[in-house]
């Protein structure tokens, strides 16, 4: 039995041992079989709901047609065109709003977590503001500053920094008692605590939270694009859905989220460069 780690996946070391002992039968099966026949599991699941029109095709076209559209789209993607180029455009939106995100999300946790200011007057203001529909401010964010890339990483950021500021607020507040008591006793300047103290612990709740700002991002850039126009996947998955050819619809969403996880696959290697004295979290696979 060999150990595989499962990038990003919260999995206690509990669940493992407890999976070794009952004999989990995934124990004993690669990662790289499994994975395939749970995948052809649910696309003949799906090929079957097709054929008997358990489902009608306008809902939900059958696994070949999407196959064929996929591979037209990487073909674009490869050769070049239309779907390279709206690719392009989503991701450079994704990508520039988790980095003003992991700005905003990261300052805002520090000044939550380091002042009596952030905690009783801007974290309340950050929760309401939170707790607002997003899409709501998709309009104003258009207004604002217009239907180009900006008002997409605007969204994108929004959408994205919240989870991050809890997370790295969480991270700076959960340094042990008896080492926050050793740098007073070393009188150990604040400044000084903070760099080799707080934030080194904070270092692994920082990056969950830059795991999930990862994912809110691409979500944050595809709204924009469906709601504010321009360019870029989430309009041409809008303009394929109006024309009700979900086969394209599908084959777009598919590609979003094979960029979603490479995005997020990124960051979990950074986080392992970074955070390497944290034990990664990992499941037991036969291999």
């Amino acid at each position: 039995m060999t150990a595989v780690d499962t990038p990003g996946l919260p999995v206690a070391d509990e669940v493992s041992a407890w999976d070794e002992e009952k004999g989990s039968i995934w124990l004993r099966i690669p990662r790289f079989i499994s994975v395939p026949l749970f995948l052809a599991l649910l696309v003949g699941v799906w090929h079957l709901a097709v054929t008997f029109e358990w489902v009608s095709q306008y809902v939900l076209p059958p696994p070949a047609d999407v196959g064929r559209e996929l591979w037209s789209m990487f073909d674009e993607i490869i050769r070049g065109g239309p779907v390279r180029d709206n690719l392009w455009i989503t991701a450079q939106e994704a990508v520039l709003g988790f980095f003003v995100a992991a700005a905003l999300g990261i300052g805002l946790g520090v000044l939550v977590a380091e002042s009596t200011f952030g905690r009783q007057v801007v974290l309340p203001f950050l929760v309401g503001v939170n707790a607002a529909p997003k899409v709501a401010f998709a309009p104003i964010f258009v207004a604002w500053l217009g239907f180009g890339i900006e008002a997409k990483v605007a969204l994108a950021a929004f959408i994205a920094f919240f989870p991050l500021l809890v997370d790295t607020a969480a991270g700076l507040a959960s340094v042990d008692a008896e080492q926050h008591t050793l740098f007073t006793s070393l009188r150990a300047s604040r400044a000084k605590r903070f760099v080799k103290l707080q934030l080194p612990a904070s270092l692994p709740f920082v990056f969950a939270g830059l795991k999930t700002a990862s994912v809110l991002a691409v979500v944050g850039a595809v709204v924009g694009e469906f709601l504010g126009g321009g360019e870029g996947l989430g309009q041409a998955t809008s303009i394929a859905g109006n024309l009700l050819a979900t086969d394209r619809v599908f084959g777009y969403a598919i590609i979003l989220a094979i960029f979603g996880y490479v995005f997020y696959a990124l960051i979990v290697l950074a986080e392992r460069k970074i955070v390497f004295w944290q034990k990664p979290h990992h499941i037991q696979a036969a291999g």
